[in-house]
């Protein structure tokens, strides 16, 4: 069965340019207004996959097509790189202040259901993505990444101890993908599967409990033999 190939027109070529609004034109167009402009990636995407159709029939528009896309690459590369350069520019910050790290603390343990981006503790704490970065390290002494992880072991650690949820439902609610992703992570910062170490908890819970039933048992016994030996 023969597949036809709709080949991208120049009008569509421009249409898909369009679509990012005022992002970039090609690099040898660009101007200064469009140096902060972000790329959205499915336009790259459509780009690409339209000089890939373009292959098969005309050259010369896969080319244009394929100049665009490495002009809004370019422009990409471009923004990121005076992104790096203006975080680098800012004063260095070693430690959140007192209202930041509450910030941090209050967003991550509200949302520790859902996704955490760091982009969203940069704009809490009024500092740049690094600056937020070095600032974390500083106060607990791991990435903003590593400390949201932990947090969410330490939820999902509180939920197997206190309800009797099933471990794919934990970590769901601790903001995990899935009870494998929830293991992967368990056994890299607690040493051992959850259920294991959910039993384990749990029987060092009842323990106390048995042990303390022990002396009244005792006091019991006792105080009957004496009742015995009035008697006798």
């Amino acid at each position: 069965m023969t597949q036809l190939v709709q080949h991208p027109s120049p009008g569509r070529i421009g249409s898909v340019s369009a679509s990012i609004g005022q992002a970039l034109p090609p690099h040898h167009h660009r101007t200064p207004d469009h140096e902060d402009a972000v790329i959205p990636y499915d336009v790259l995407v459509k780009l690409l996959s339209s000089a890939e159709h373009a292959l098969d029939g005309d050259r010369r528009e896969a080319r244009e097509v394929i100049v665009t896309t490495a002009g809004l690459i370019d422009a990409e590369v471009r923004r990121r790189a005076a992104d790096e350069h203006h975080d680098a520019s800012l004063p260095a910050i070693q430690r959140l202040a007192p209202w930041q790290r509450r910030r941090v603390v209050e967003f991550v343990e509200a949302n520790l259901a859902g996704a955490i981006r760091i982009e969203d503790l940069a704009k809490l704490t009024r500092l740049g993505a690094r600056q937020l970065s070095r600032a974390v390290r500083g106060d607990f002494g791991e990435s903003p990444y590593a400390y949201v992880l932990r947090r969410r072991i330490e939820r999902a650690k509180e939920m197997m101890l206190l309800t009797e949820e099933p471990l794919a439902f934990i970590a769901v609610r601790s903001g995990l993908s899935d009870q494998p992703h929830l293991t992967r992570l368990f056994h890299r910062f607690v040493g051992e599967s959850p259920a294991r170490w959910r039993r384990r908890r749990r029987s060092l819970q009842v323990q106390p409990s048995v042990n303390n039933a022990g002396p009244r048992t005792q006091a019991t016994d006792t105080g009957r033999d004496r009742r015995l030996a009035t008697a006798a």
